[in-house]
């Protein structure tokens, strides 16, 4: 064996001593060799047809650790398909009916937990020393009291400023800067679903009133006023010439690689395809501030969720991979090989998130903590967040004023009976 794989043999050795004994016995480095053959279901985000390049970016991380885990593994084999998020649940009960139901399924947060709410997959119980290894957030984001948690958090994709360096030396700082440049012939996108919208929420004081509003609690003096304003800033960016208002996020990442677009928010997980076209053309920063807070932008979690259908052997496997995921010194190399990605080990060194885009993800994670709890109020999927999106498309169209749509969305967001 070489050294990085004695290297990396050793680091899973010692994750291993702080792992669950249904945990242990999978792992095939204390007790036998590993053999047989996982099911991988990995979930697609939006409904956008999807490319080479799309599928490419979805599976970049899972094939990378899929790779090395064979090698230390080499008469393990894992079988990936890949899944639309909004028909993940379906497919897999319909899968499970037949016994053919993943053993291993990576998914975002919100649907490792409804994979557990239907029984299509088992919760999690960590002992407390592996749960010091993971961050905080993203635990707290995946707990299932008292069933523990609906998965293993593996990476996180903050979201940013994506910009075309050659038409922008710098991303603007504040909301009030972006619409000016774009007044100026920068071409600016937005996207109308309302998760690719929320780091917009802060910088105009809309956050708290829209994290009231879903919570079901009564909002205090302002917030509404809050709420008006980001709406009415959002119709005001529709009436600049060079503010691009489109349907999701793929539209965004389209417009940049085709140079349409100058700006847009972006997801980390885009990264690397923007780079393989952009090059060094691409700058990645902080979102825009505002006059009453920071950017809210989401973090997006990936997780891996175990299936119940397993026999023996797939569960070992199936364990024994997540385990390796969660190693520091995989995700350490995950992160700095593709600069697309957090760790959610805390144990990866500092060293390997030292440079400028990493950073900016670091960031953004730590100015998510209102969005994170929006997200956590509105999962994806949740219908109140579809009518969000469907009232802050009529907005943005001027279909109806900010004035209107205040009282429309907060009705929308209460919680449901």
């Amino acid at each position: 064996m070489n050294p990085a794989l004695q290297a990396m043999n050793g680091a899973l050795r010692v994750l291993l001593l702080t792992l669950p004994l249904s945990l242990l016995s999978g792992c095939g480095l204390a007790t036998e060799e590993l053999r047989g053959t996982a099911y991988l279901a990995i979930s697609v985000e939006g409904d956008q047809p999807l490319t080479k390049a799309i599928l490419q970016e979805e599976v970049l991380q899972a094939q990378a650790i899929v790779a090395a885990f064979r090698q230390l593994h080499p008469h393990v084999a894992i079988e990936t398909n890949l899944l639309r998020e909004s028909a993940f649940i379906g497919e897999v009960r319909r899968r499970q009916a037949a016994g053919f139901g993943p053993d291993l399924m990576l998914v975002a947060g919100s649907t490792a937990h409804a994979l557990v709410e239907a029984d299509l997959a088992r919760g999690l119980q960590l002992p407390q020393a592996t749960r010091r290894q993971v961050d905080a957030d993203s635990l707290q984001r995946l707990e299932i009291p008292p069933r523990g948690l609906a998965g293993l958090p593996i990476l996180r994709r903050p979201q940013l400023a994506c910009y075309n360096r050659t038409r922008l030396a710098s991303s603007p700082t504040s909301t009030d800067d972006l619409l000016n440049q774009a007044r100026g012939g920068l071409r600016v996108g937005l996207a109308v679903e309302s998760r690719s919208l929320f780091w917009s929420t802060g910088p105009l004081g809309a956050d708290r009133a829209i994290i009231a509003a879903a919570a079901g609690r009564p909002l205090a003096a302002g917030e509404r006023e809050g709420l008006q304003r980001w709406l009415a800033w959002l119709s005001a960016a529709n009436f600049n010439q060079k503010v691009f208002i489109e349907p999701d996020q793929e539209a965004l990442v389209q417009g940049l690689l085709e140079r349409r677009l100058d700006w847009i928010p972006c997801n980390s997980g885009s990264l690397s395809r923007l780079r393989g076209t952009l090059g060094t053309s691409l700058g990645v920063s902080d979102l825009p501030a505002g006059p009453y807070g920071p950017p809210t932008p989401i973090t997006r979690l990936r997780v891996l969720a175990f299936g119940t259908d397993s026999t023996a052997r797939q569960r070992r496997v199936a364990e024994a991979l997540a385990v390796f995921a969660l190693n520091p010194w995989i995700q350490s190399t995950l992160t700095t090989d593709n600069q697309d990605m957090l760790p959610t080990n805390r144990f990866v060194p500092p060293s390997a998130l030292h440079t400028p885009v990493l950073k900016a993800m670091q960031r953004s994670v730590r100015q998510a903590d209102a969005s994170d709890a929006i997200a956590r109020l509105l999962p994806a999927g949740d219908p109140r967040d579809r009518e969000l999106t469907r009232l802050v498309t009529a907005v943005a169209f001027g279909e109806i004023t900010a004035a209107e749509a205040t009282g429309d969305v907060l009705r929308a967001l209460a919680p449901r009976p």
